[in-house]
This record gives C-alpha cells, structure tokens and sequence, in this order.
C-alpha cells in the first residue's frame, strides 16, 4: 500500500496554456508549457503539443523506411548484379568510356547529366539507339552505377535475360515468383532494359513488358537498342511499340564504328 500511496502522491506537473497553432504535420494542436519532473532535465521547462501526430508520422515513416529496405535486400537477391550484367561490362565506366565522334560525346554528357540531376520526382525516359557495339550499354552501365552511388536503386537487365526470368519464375522450385519481379522492377528508382527489340517476338513478351513499364508510371526508365526507333516500331509494331516505349521517352542516337571490334583491331596489332 506504501507503494501505491507513494504513486498517488506523486506531483503531478503543472502545465500552462500558451497558444494554438497549426503543427508541421498539419494538425491544430494547443501548446503548453510544463515543467519536466524527473530526470536529469528536471526542473527545466519546455513546450508540449496536444494533438501533435509528428511522432506517429515519424514512426509511420521509418516503418515505410525498412519496409522498402526489405524490398531493396530482396530485390538484390532477385536480380544478381553479377547475373544480369556481361563480363565484359563489368568494368565499364564514364571515365574508360572511348568517344569517337559527336554523337558518342552528346550520349556521354546526357548520361553524365542524368545521374547528376537525377530526382526521383522528375522522371526522365531515355532511349539509346545505334548499331551494335557503339558503346550504348557501357554508357547504360555507367549509369547504373552512378545512381546507385547516390544512394538509390537501379537494375540493369537485357531484356531477353528478363524475359528469361519471367520464365524461370514458372517453375515450381524457383525461389522467386513472378509477383516478386513485377514488384521489383515497378518499384526500383531507375530500370535499365538493354537491348530492346533482340527478345524473341510472341504476344507474351509485348504484353510482358508492357506489364512491366505500364507498373513504373512517374519513374525513371532507359532502354538500349540496336535498332534505331523507326525500326524498332516495324519490328515491334506501332502499338506495342507506343505502349512500351512512350512518347515521353527521349531517343539519343549513337553512331560510330563497332566499339568492341575497334578493341579486338587494337588487341590484334
């Protein structure tokens, strides 16, 4: 009974009516000031916020903050860098990056741009076009790695090693189903789908990619081709084309020489 009596008695803080305000996390709350009762801050006095849902939203937030991270980590695990991208564009860089002539040096400084500006609010669609080996995945690589230097997250993938995947999903002992892709690739900052127009036509990979872009309204998505864009819409037909590549994309053309034959030539000599 001491105890509770003891508890009875406690002081209760006395607390004097300030003023009403609308708070930063837009509710009206009424403000006091009381003093703090215990701990080493006892006796000072400070403001406090009746109605104030701040901490709620904080807590709110941070539960978003490691859901996502859940989301990153799996993601990861999904789409194994190391699995996604060729040997031979595992070391590729804007800096190692060899331009030739202007349309490689205007490809260079857009992809350099891209990552510097990059905000996730803003999104930008590239399409780089241009014949085999110009240099258009080592430039898509790049920029991979620079966003993901900044602390978001990107994918790079092929699309037939997509479409693959996809497949993969179907069977029965796959440690990933097709939700977990879906949910990968319409939630990841910036996709990467290399080499656009080399997957294998059929209904199933249009409407498959449609699917996917269709998922990723208001982010970030670049496409590589070797086939410039009038092409591309006779190999894919207007329609799917209009659907997968929208017409907020912006087409970068690359010309040039064949950039890994220019390398075998060098090798040779």
């Amino acid at each position: 009974m001491k105890h509770v009596s003891q508890v009875m008695n406690r002081t209760i803080p006395s607390m004097t009516f300030l003023r009403e305000e609308t708070c930063e996390c837009g509710e009206d709350v009424k403000v006091y000031e009381m003093e703090i009762g215990i701990g080493p801050r006892k006796g000072e006095m400070i403001e406090s916020k009746i109605g104030c849902k701040c901490e709620d939203i904080k807590l709110a937030n941070e539960a978003v903050n490691r859901r996502n991270r859940l989301k990153v980590d799996k993601m990861k695990t999904v789409f194994d860098k190391h699995s996604l991208i060729n040997r031979e564009l595992q070391q590729a860089t804007f800096e190692n990056y060899e331009s030739s002539n202007p349309s490689q040096d205007k490809a260079l400084k857009i992809s350099r741009r891209f990552v510097e500006v990059f905000d996730k609010d803003k999104p930008i669609n590239l399409l780089f076009a241009g014949a085999y080996g110009v240099g258009k995945s080592h430039l898509a690589k790049s920029i991979t790695d620079g966003i993901i230097s900044k602390g978001f997250s990107s994918i790079f993938i092929s699309v037939p090693k997509l479409l693959t995947k996809f497949r993969s999903s179907y069977n029965k002992d796959s440690d990933y189903s097709e939700s977990d892709l879906i949910d990968a690739l319409s939630t990841v900052d910036v996709l990467i789908l290399d080499d656009l127009g080399a997957e294998k036509d059929s209904d199933w990979s249009w409407e498959k990619l449609f699917e996917i872009v269709d998922s990723r309204q208001g982010l970030h998505t670049i496409y590589t081709s070797n086939y410039s864009p009038e092409d591309l819409i006779v190999k894919m037909g207007e329609r799917n084309f209009s659907r997968i590549v929208n017409r907020d994309t912006t087409t970068v053309e690359i010309k040039g020489d064949n950039y890994r034959l220019g390398n075998f030539k060098k090798g040779a000599n």
